[in-house]
């Protein structure tokens, strides 16, 4: 490489770290808030902190399964009502600038084309990415989905990723849509080969891989909107000064980034989950308090005199056990508690329907054991053929 040339792949990398740093210093407030969110509805998904062994354990600290079933259900619906597999969910038309001859007889083709579009989308992993996708909105309130061209003799022409929240940045563009994101990857040096085919390895990294093939490397890409199309860079991370692999200009971004609800003057949405987040958090406290108190009211609470015959330490409390205790003396006795968690199942219920309703899976009341109409029959049957094939196609 030339010394100029090297010169303006150094400055452009450094550009892309730079923006980089801006777009995560804008996300680092939301983090926690994130982490929340996945902790009581996805906890083996989200990971804000980079610490696995912690977020494998996450789970432990969950006594209420309502929100995990609701996220999972609006996702699935989401997926079943917008764009279901194997059912045209779009079409082609002309445009108003076309007259009504022309129209005609362009309306065959287009038609065509449509299904052919149907077609590589139903034999991509569309739906199974997508999936995964809605998961991220209706948690983060944010999701970020790739769209990039297979390559040849794939059965389908596209491909599709959808990048955890956790992997990418976004930020808003002079439009006011998310075109600028940036995306952090771990990739073999066989991968970055395969991704950047006329990229310029260090030898450091070189050497690296060749002592572990899997060893992988940081790999930094960046997509913002530059006038009317996009410049879109990548570079890696992992040595001292970053190595700009790939530098273009694309007519649009890969990168389709969508959010629940705006707020205004942010730029990250906001998801139901957030909203119901307080909810879930108590449901989960109450729940647990709920066992704790099973497991009092089973095992009981016990007092013992000390009167040099009853060791309470070789005490087991079994079916059948027989306890020692001196002569005169109460040995052991339960202790009276001073009151009842009666009313924990009615505010759980409370608890539960709201968060049901924040998360827009009561649509249809819950069945009570009553008789149902036919419309209600009708109604019950296909929402649930709908979340079904979504949760189908999406695993």
């Amino acid at each position: 490489m030339k010394q100029n040339e090297f010169n303006a792949a150094l400055e452009g990398a450094t550009l892309l770290l730079r923006s980089y740093d801006s777009a995560k210093a804008q996300r680092s407030p939301w983090e926690s808030l994130w982490q929340d969110c996945y902790d009581y509805t996805l906890p083996q998904r989200g990971n804000f902190y980079g610490t696995l062994a912690a977020a494998n354990r996450r789970s432990e600290r969950l006594y209420d399964g309502t929100a995990l079933d609701a996220v999972d259900q609006l996702a699935a619906s989401l997926l079943g009502n917008l764009t279901p597999s194997f059912t045209p969910w779009f079409g082609l038309r002309a445009g108003p600038g076309v007259n009504a001859k022309d129209a005609q007889a362009l309306s065959p083709l287009l038609e065509k084309a449509a299904r052919v579009m149907q077609s590589h989308f139903d034999h991509s992993n569309f739906a199974v990415e997508l999936h995964q996708a809605f998961l991220d909105l209706v948690v983060g309130g944010t999701a970020s989905f790739a769209f990039e061209e297979a390559e040849p003799g794939h059965h389908s022409a596209f491909r599709f990723t959808a990048v955890p929240l956790s992997d990418v940045l976004v930020e808003e563009g002079t439009n006011g849509f998310l075109d600028n994101t940036y995306r952090v990857m771990k990739l073999t040096l066989a991968q970055i080969y395969q991704r950047y085919p006329l990229a310029e390895i260090p030898e450091a990294i070189q050497r690296q891989a060749e002592q572990d093939k899997q060893a992988s490397f940081r790999v930094l890409e960046g997509v913002y909107a530059d006038g009317y199309d996009y410049a879109y860079a990548a570079c890696l991370m992992d040595e001292g000064e970053p190595v700009l692999l790939v530098q273009q200009r694309l007519p649009q971004s890969p990168f389709i980034n969508f959010r629940w609800m705006k707020s205004p003057g942010e730029v990250y949405g906001r998801s139901p989950v957030m909203k119901a987040l307080p909810d879930i958090k108590t449901a989960n406290k109450v729940v647990e308090l709920i066992l704790k108190n099973a497991s009092i009211a089973v095992t009981g609470i016990w007092q013992a005199e000390d009167d040099g015959v009853l060791n309470p330490a070789n005490i087991e409390l079994v079916p059948g056990a027989i306890i020692p205790k001196a002569v005169g003396s109460k040995g052991l006795t339960p202790l009276e508690m001073p009151g009842k968690f009666d009313v924990s199942q009615i505010i759980l219920n409370d608890l539960r329907d709201r968060i049901r309703h924040s998360l827009l899976v009561d649509r249809l009341n819950q069945f009570d054991g009553r008789k149902m109409t036919a419309t209600e029959v009708i109604e019950r049957s296909a929402e649930m053929a709908t979340c079904s094939r979504s949760q189908d196609s999406g695993n």
